[in-house]
């Protein structure tokens, strides 16, 4: 990949990080030159992060600072790490005893995607009302098993008013069975939280839906759109042309019982 490409995705995820954490109702987010930290105050590791940029971002002060600032905040939290940010943090996170959580493909798809096989029956929404937007929070819930009341805040209103941020649920049946949201920031897109229930796989409604957002982000000049995948959905962004870009992971710290 172009080093220059490679370049605005590097920044593109920090930025995607910004819009989500800067979005969440009490959310915050710290960018600094080695590390980002977000805080939403939700009760689930994944939605309190701490990233490193680089190697100097990842080191015993860090971490112990991290666990202090979200220990002071009653909060779990993760620490995210890119592969390509930070090669061998993973090793040294299994060395300090992190527990890890299976790797996600970060996936890039640049142009136009590959033509594939849409259901029509499907009819795709964008959540543009406040009951849309908990129909969106509640399907989230019920695919992810999250608390109702992490999902809205997650989700809060201030999605409605945030262009940047399109929200999409997938209607088959006259019933919402999948949802996803689609973030741009400068010309690049990450597409986030694509689920659909189990009942209503192997029938097309994701790559449908994934189709259209791809479909949006270019009619809104992103000429890049990342995603991220676990090996079990890879099949379904790899017929639409997308490639491997990195690898993210999830570690938990030690000590801490997550059941």
């Amino acid at each position: 990949m172009d080093a220059s490409i490679r370049a605005i995705l590097d920044r593109h995820i920090i930025d995607v990080q910004s819009l989500i954490y800067r979005n969440i109702a009490g959310g915050s987010l710290e960018v600094m030159p080695h590390w980002v930290r977000g805080f939403s105050g939700l009760q689930q590791p994944v939605f309190n992060t701490f990233l490193p940029r680089d190697l100097a971002g990842l080191s015993d002060d860090t971490l112990a600072d991290t666990a202090a600032f979200f220990s002071s905040r009653n909060t779990l939290y993760g620490v995210e790490l890119i592969e390509d940010f930070v090669p061998g943090g993973a090793d040294y996170l299994n060395d300090c005893h992190y527990q890890s959580l299976p790797p996600e493909l970060a996936l890039v798809i640049s142009g136009q995607p590959n033509e594939v096989d849409r259901n029509t029956e499907i009819m795709i929404e964008k959540v543009d009302t406040v009951p849309s937007l908990t129909a969106f929070c509640t399907l989230m819930h019920l695919v992810f098993d999250f608390p109702l009341r992490d999902m809205i805040k997650l989700y809060s209103v201030a999605h409605l008013k945030e262009d940047r941020i399109g929200l999409y649920l997938a209607f088959l049946d006259e019933q919402p069975v999948s949802a996803g949201a689609l973030l741009r920031t400068n010309g690049a897109a990450s597409i986030t939280n694509l689920v659909t229930i189990d009942d209503y796989r192997g029938q097309g409604v994701a790559t449908t839906l994934t189709y259209r957002m791809l479909a949006d982000a270019r009619e809104l000049d992103c000429d890049h759109v990342m995603a991220y995948s676990t090996a079990q959905g890879f099949s379904l962004f790899h017929r639409l042309g997308f490639e491997i870009f990195s690898q993210r992971q999830w570690f938990l710290p030690p000590g801490i019982d997550y059941e």
